[in-house]
């Protein structure tokens, strides 16, 4: 006696999954601002799978090109989607002709072939085959973007079950070669069918909840970044910089290394605003600041401390080297056709420091004394 047909069942179920997915990837464009040509990939993708295992679910004798045929074509479409909206995710540029390459045969193939038995398995081995191709090379090819943005265990997790579902299609491809010409369908009851519906259902609830993992992380990550830039410049913002003053004081404590800051002050800018309006104001800081990020080193901190006032963190700096950057930008102040000069404070970390933001307290002192002086000077403190 044989056993009850349960993969017609499951097919349904996995269907099902599918196009909840596929929902919530396409409800998530109303939220989302960015990543949303990624996000309507990946909501195709899903809704091409949900499609392609409802027609294998119908499939039914006499034999009609649409479930058989349909259900290899959609399917295939679905992986090279999934494969161009991750690849878009990450930035990376797209494999069209590759992919075309491999696909137009693909789908010729498929519309040649008739939906008989003895036609299936070749379409069997051309589905799962390129199925596998597709989901191997999209792992391969964003893999190093994984792990640079999101971390190697971010990576890992996508690429791991990714990988073990590349195998299960390779396998099921085998599986039919051996078998040949006996078909090795999915909706038959089989329990490398079963296999591959598990397969499905887990491997689709981790590809969504990894991507959407990465998408909030993304997410978050621009927010915070957002919440630690001026938004009229581009630089640091005076949270950013405490940090990265406490971040450099406290490595000075640790190495013994030198570190200077340095508190830039535009002269009389109030004149400026007032004269040519703030529109004016606005674009000699943009000015300033561009200069300012051209003459610092990789490791040196710039930011806007507030109004038209910005400070400078350089680690590893002695103060020979501190006072002759702040006299070279005072002076490629001065000469930048701005209307505009700069006065400049600065200061070193010593021993008796108990706390970094005494440094800058030395700097923002020796600002003043610059400004007493005349302005468009440089004072150590």
């Amino acid at each position: 006696m044989s056993p009850p047909n349960d993969v017609p069942a499951l097919l349904w179920v996995v269907a099902f999954q599918m196009g909840v997915y596929a929902l919530m990837w396409l409800l998530s464009l109303a939220l989302l601002r960015e990543s949303r040509r990624a996000v309507a990939h990946w909501g195709a993708f899903m809704a091409l799978l949900c499609a392609g295992l409802v027609l294998a679910a119908l499939r039914s004798e006499p034999r009609h090109w649409l479930p058989y045929n349909g259900t290899n074509a959609v399917t295939v479409i679905g992986f090279a989607l999934m494969r161009r909206g991750t690849e878009q995710f990450m930035g990376l540029p797209a494999q069209d002709r590759e992919q075309l390459a491999v696909l137009l045969p693909a789908l010729a193939l498929f519309g040649w072939l008739g939906p008989g038995p003895e036609e299936a398995p070749i379409r069997i081995v051309a589905a799962y085959g390129l199925q596998a191709w597709i989901l191997a090379r999209t792992l391969w090819t964003v893999r190093p973007a994984l792990a640079s943005e999101f971390g190697r265990a971010s990576m890992l997790g996508i690429v791991g079950p990714g990988s073990l579902l590349v195998l299960v299609l390779v396998g099921l491809a085998l599986r039919q070669g051996v078998a040949w010409p006996e078909p090795t369908e999915m909706q038959v009851n089989r329990t490398a069918n079963v296999a591959l519906m598990l397969t499905y259902l887990g491997g689709s609830a981790l590809f969504s909840f990894g991507f959407l993992t990465m998408v909030t992380q993304r997410l978050v990550a621009r927010l915070r970044e957002a919440s630690m830039r001026d938004a009229l410049t581009g630089l640091f913002n005076r949270r950013a910089m405490n940090d990265a003053l406490q971040r450099a004081w406290l490595r000075h404590r640790r190495t013994g290394a030198p570190m200077a800051a340095l508190v830039i002050d535009l002269d009389h800018f109030k004149h400026i605003n007032d004269t040519l309006g703030h529109a004016a104001g606005d674009a000699v800081l943009v000015r300033v600041a561009g200069l300012l990020q051209r003459q610092l080193r990789g490791e040196d901190v710039v930011g806007r401390a507030g109004g038209e006032e910005f400070w400078l963190v350089l680690p590893d700096t002695p103060q020979v080297h501190a006072m002759a950057l702040a006299e070279r930008l005072r002076q490629q102040v001065a000469d930048a056709s701005l209307g505009i000069t700069c006065s400049v404070g600065v200061a070193l970390a010593n021993p008796a420091d108990s706390e970094a933001s005494q440094v800058i307290a030395r700097a923002d002192a020796a600002l003043y004394r610059a400004k007493a002086g005349g302005r468009n000077r440089v004072e150590g403190g």
